[in-house]
C-alpha cells in the first residue's frame, strides 16, 4: 500500500509501523487475523495462503524520518498544492483537460471492489541504500529498520470511499487517523486531520500540542497493465512545523503501489485475500538535507523501504 509523506500515501501510500521500536516507516500493510500471508515480490504481487492533548508531543516528537513517510504513504497522499497538486479545484472538464496535458490524474481511483475498509497487514521485507551511507540523513534509523523491522508484520484498517464524482478513492483522512494511532499508541482523532476528498491532493494534520504537518501530491500516475492489476504512483512533500522551532523541516518522497486483486467471491472460495499489493517508499534529499549532498544526490533515492501487503475486508462496516 502507503502511499499520506508524513507519507500518507496511497492508499495512495500505506504507510508501515515499526514492529518494535514503532517508527514510521512508509506505509505497507497487511491483513490481520489468520489471514493469507502475502508472497509478494518486487516484481510482482500473488495471492498466499493462510499462514490528552499535550499527551501527543511527546511521543510524536519521537517518530523518524521513515515513520512520518509511512504515514504520508499510507495515505497516499497530500500536502498543501501547488498549482498542479490543485487541479481538483477546477470542473470536471478543466480538470480532465490538466491530466490530459501531463499533469495527471486529479487522483487515484480504483474499481469498486476496493470500496468499504479492509483489514491490512503489511510487512517491510527490504531496507536499501542505493547511494550508500553517507547520503542517508537519519543512518540510525535506517540501521534500527534493518535490525528490529523486517519481517515483522503489522496490522491496521485501512478504507476506500467515494468523492463526488463516485469514484472509488483513498480515504485519506481515515487512513492517516489509523496509522498515527498505531505508531502512537493511543487514539488519534480525525478531526485533527484536513482533508477534502475533492481537493485530495492537501492534507494537514495538527497535533494538539505538538508538530503540524503539511503534505501536498506535487504529481502522480496510474496504469493498469492487466484487467486485475493497478500500479500507482504519487510524489509528494512534506512540511514539519514545531512550535519553537523557527525553520520547517521539509521532506521529498515516492509512494510506488502494485496492486493485484480478485472478486470477494473470488477470494471466499479460496480462503485468501481480495487484495495483495507490494508498495515502495523511496525517500529523496531535500535543501534541507544539505545543498552539496542534495547536488551530488542527483535527484535520486537514498533510502528505498519495500513493503508487503495483505487486504482482507471488514464485512458490515459502513461504506
Amino acid at each position: 500500500m502507503p502511499s499520506m509523506a508524513l507519507t500518507t500515501g496511497s492508499p495512495g501510500c500505506l504507510l508501515q509501523p515499526c514492529a518494535k521500536s514503532r517508527q514510521f516507516h512508509a506505509f505497507q500493510s497487511n491483513c490481520c487475523m489468520s489471514a493469507p500471508v502475502c508472497t509478494c515480490k518486487s516484481a510482482g504481487q500473488s495471492f498466499g495462503q493462510p499462514s490528552a492533548q499535550s499527551d501527543f508531543e511527546p511521543q510524536f516528537a519521537h517518530l523518524s524520518r521513515r515513520q512520518l513517510l509511512q504515514i504520508a504513504g499510507a495515505t497516499a497522499l497530500v500536502l498543501q498544492g501547488t498549482p498542479e497538486a490543485k487541479a481538483s479545484l477546477f470542473p470536471e472538464a478543466v480538470d480532465n483537460a490538466w491530466s490530459s496535458i501531463g499533469g495527471g490524474p486529479s487522483d487515484l481511483t480504483f474499481p469498486e471492489l476496493f470500496l468499504g475498509t479492509w483489514k491490512v497487514q503489511t510487512t517491510l521485507v527490504k531496507v536499501d541504500t542505493p547511494l550508500g551511507p553517507d547520503f542517508v540523513p537519519d543512518l540510525k534509523v535506517v540501521e534500527r529498520a534493518q535490525k528490529e523491522d523486517l519481517q515483522h508484520p503489522q496490522k491496521y484498517l485501512v478504507s476506500f470511499m467515494h468523492n463526488n464524482r463516485g469514484q472509488v478513492i483513498i480515504d485519506r483522512r481515515f487512513n492517516t487517523s489509523q496509522l498515527v494511532s498505531l505508531y502512537l499508541d493511543k487514539p488519534v482523532p480525525e478531526d485533527v486531520i484536513t482533508w477534502n476528498p475533492d481537493n485530495p491532493n492537501q492534507l494537514r494534520m495538527a497535533l494538539p500540542g505538538s508538530m503540524t504537518i503539511n503534505t501536498r501530491v506535487t504529481r502522480r500516475s496510474q496504469e493498469t497493465p492487466t484487467l486485475d492489476k493497478i500500479n500507482t504512483s504519487e510524489y509528494f512533500q512534506q512540511i514539519f512545523e514545531t512550535p519553537g522551532r523557527p525553520q520547517a523541516k521539509v521532506k521529498a518522497s515516492q509512494c510506488y503501489t502494485k496492486y493485484k486483486f480478485r472478486s470477494q467471491e473470488a477470494a471466499d472460495r479460496q480462503a485468501g485475500p481480495a487484495i495483495v499489493a507490494t508498495q515502495v517508499i523511496s525517500d529523496y534529499l531535500t535543501a534541507y538535507d544539505g545543498e552539496l549532498r542534495l547536488i551530488k544526490a542527483q535527484n535520486r533515492p537514498v533510502v528505498v523501504y519495500t513493503y508487503s501487503m495483505v487486504f482482507i475486508k471488514q464485512r458490515g462496516m459502513p461504506v
